[in-house]
C-alpha cells in the first residue's frame, strides 16, 4: 500500500515535471518565432521648413449663421505684397443660394430667353438695351448686390488695415477672382453665373468673373469698367490706373486691360488671341449699392 502510494506520488511528480517542461518548451517555441528588434540607430530629426507667411482675410458667410462647411476656400498670391500669400473663405446659406438662382431664372423668363445650343441663345432685350449684354449684367449686379457687398466689405477692411494703394487693392481683388475655377456655365441662362454664386460655387467663365470683379473693385474705390467683345466672344475688366500695356479708351480715359480667366496675366497684357483693341468696347454699367 505504501509502495503503491509512493509510486503514485512519484508518477505524479514526474508527470508534473513533464508538464512543466512541455509548458516551458511551448513558451520558448513561441518566443523563438520572433527575434527581438535590433537596436535602431539614433537619427537627427531634420528641422522643419519655415511656414510661409499668409494673410488670412477670414471667413465670409451670408447670412452669418450659414454653416461654415458651405464655404469655399481660396488661396492665392499677390507678387510684391507682404505677405504675398492671401487666403479667404466665402459661403452662402442654402436659401440665399437658391434665391439667387431663382431670380436669375425668373429674369430669363421675363426676357423670353431660349437656349439654341452650346453657348448660343436668344432673348428679347428690354427697350434701350441694344444687342449687347449690358442689361443682363446690370440686372445681375442689382439682384446680387447684397452678398457681393458683404464679400467686398471684407476686402475693403483688409485694404484699410494694410493701407494698400489703388494698384495693390486692384491686384488683391483680381488675384482672388482669377483663382476661382474657370468653367463654362453650360445650362445657366444667358451663359453666365450670377456674381454672388461665382465664389460660392467656385466656378465661372469670362463675363461671370468680370461682373464679380467689377463690383468688388468699384466697392473699394477703384475706377473699373466692363470690357466686352462680341466678335471675340470674350469679356474682361478695364481699370483706370497708370501703367504700361494695352489701354481701352472710354469717356476721355484709358483703361488697362485685365484678364480674369487665368492667373499670371499682368495688367495691360491681352492674351494673343484677344489682342485686337479695335474689337473691344466698354459697356457702361451703373454703380449698385447693396
Amino acid at each position: 500500500m505504501l509502495a503503491r502510494s509512493w509510486k503514485t506520488l512519484l508518477s505524479l511528480v514526474l508527470m508534473g515535471a513533464l508538464m512543466a517542461f512541455a509548458s516551458w518548451e511551448l513558451v520558448l517555441a513561441r518566443k523563438a518565432g520572433r527575434l527581438p528588434d535590433p537596436p535602431q540607430p539614433r537619427t537627427e530629426v531634420p528641422p522643419a521648413e519655415p511656414q510661409e507667411a499668409m494673410r488670412d482675410l477670414g471667413l465670409v458667410l451670408v447670412p452669418e449663421d450659414t454653416p461654415p462647411e458651405r464655404a469655399k476656400s481660396y488661396d492665392w498670391r499677390v507678387d510684391g505684397m507682404e505677405p504675398a500669400r492671401q487666403q479667404l473663405a466665402y459661403g452662402l446659406g442654402e436659401a440665399v443660394e437658391r434665391g439667387l438662382e431663382q431670380a436669375h431664372r425668373d429674369y430669363s423668363v421675363r426676357l423670353r430667353y431660349r437656349a439654341m445650343g452650346p453657348e448660343r441663345f436668344t432673348y428679347v432685350a428690354p427697350p434701350g438695351c441694344g444687342t449687347d449684354m449690358r442689361c443682363i449684367y446690370a440686372e445681375l449686379m442689382k439682384s446680387n448686390a447684397e452678398p457681393v457687398r458683404v464679400l467686398g466689405e471684407r476686402f475693403a477692411t483688409s485694404i484699410r488695415e494694410r493701407d494698400l494703394d489703388a494698384a495693390q487693392a486692384t491686384e488683391l481683388i483680381l488675384g482672388f477672382v482669377r483663382r476661382i475655377r474657370y468653367e463654362l456655365p453650360g445650362d445657366e441662362p444667358f451663359g453666365i453665373v450670377p456674381p454672388g454664386l461665382v465664389p460660392a460655387q467656385d466656378r465661372g467663365d469670362c463675363d461671370s468673373k468680370a461682373v464679380l470683379a467689377l463690383m468688388l473693385l468699384r466697392q473699394v474705390g477703384v475706377d473699373a469698367v466692363m470690357l466686352y467683345s462680341d466678335a471675340l466672344a470674350h469679356a474682361a475688366i478695364g481699370v483706370g490706373l497708370p501703367g504700361t500695356g494695352t489701354r481701352i479708351p472710354f469717356a476721355g480715359r484709358g483703361y488697362q486691360y485685365a484678364e480674369l480667366t487665368a492667373e499670371g496675366w499682368p495688367l495691360g497684357m491681352i492674351p494673343p488671341q484677344y489682342d485686337k483693341p479695335q474689337l473691344w468696347r466698354v459697356l457702361p454699367l451703373p454703380d449698385v449699392q447693396g
